[in-house]
């Protein structure tokens, strides 16, 4: 399969690296990928980076990427918002971190800080946060609560692979507002196609689902998603999907690897490098 793919969608975390640590090979595989002029985006659950800040961490790495190229749960809500919602009489209460706030500023809305909580949010966004604290949720719940507040979600993940081993991720943010306000929110990153069909769009007018690869190591988002899109899908058991979860799955990837370091070797020996 992987001679017919002609453009690659990578998640990150858990794909590419845990946490702050590159994970083997990392440089080698988008340099060979540079080298044969194959084309490549990521797409990440992560709303809590911007663009400009992922560049930099792929830097850190060895590894020279574009802002173009990346997409997050973060841009992929504001866009999505801003499509429903007239952002000049839209105002937002978040949680997360710069990479959400960016993204929903620069489509125009107006962003209330925890010392606006008497200001009615229209829109509850919840992006992933290692820093929240008790009192951000108080005020979401507030918001949804009190002033009719629409609850939206970023991203599902309940788990984030660090360094540490596995950490809450932002599903377990949006577990604890919907268990205070008997809300569910509306999800708008993976698994939900959206972000796939924008990545699809990024690669250009050549790529289909035919010939696109999608990396990822969550089987509910990352392949699901990806299937969902009609897209090709790859699964490495570097992060979260393991093989036992695997095996108890009825959804299964196209290809399985251990990791990144398998697809750079069968890459390479596809093209006789």
């Amino acid at each position: 399969m992987l001679s017919q793919i002609k453009h690659y969608i990578f998640d990150m975390d858990g794909v590419l690296w845990h946490g702050d640590t590159a994970l083997p090979n990392l440089p080698e595989l988008f340099e060979t990928l540079r080298r044969l002029q194959i084309p490549h985006v990521f797409a990440t659950n992560n709303a809590s980076k911007t663009p400009d800040e992922y560049v930099a961490k792929f830097g850190r790495m060895g590894v020279p990427i574009h802002p173009h190229q990346v997409m997050t749960s973060a841009l992929a809500t504001a866009h999505h918002l801003a499509r429903n919602h007239d952002p000049n009489n839209t105002k937002i209460y978040m949680i997360g971190k710069i990479g959400l706030r960016q993204a929903l500023e620069n489509k125009g809305f107006h962003v209330l800080d925890r010392a606006d909580y008497k200001t009615p949010a229209q829109i509850v966004v919840v992006g992933f946060n290692q820093s929240s604290i008790y009192e951000d949720f108080a005020c979401a719940t507030i918001h949804i609560r009190q002033h009719g507040a629409k609850f939206v979600g970023c991203n599902p993940d309940v788990t984030f692979p660090s360094e540490r081993g596995l950490v809450p991720g932002n599903g377990s943010q949006l577990a604890l507002i919907t268990a205070a306000t008997d809300q569910e929110p509306e999800i708008i990153g993976k698994p939900y196609p959206t972000m796939f069909y924008t990545a699809l769009d990024m690669l250009g007018p050549q790529a289909s689902g035919n010939n696109t690869l999608m990396v990822g190591d969550r089987l509910n988002t990352d392949i699901a998603g990806a299937a969902t899109a009609d897209i090709k899908t790859l699964l490495v058991l570097s992060g979260i999907t393991q093989p036992a979860d695997l095996a108890a799955s009825s959804l299964q990837p196209d290809i399985v690897m251990a990791n990144i370091t398998e697809l750079l070797q069968k890459i390479k020996a596809l093209h006789n490098l």
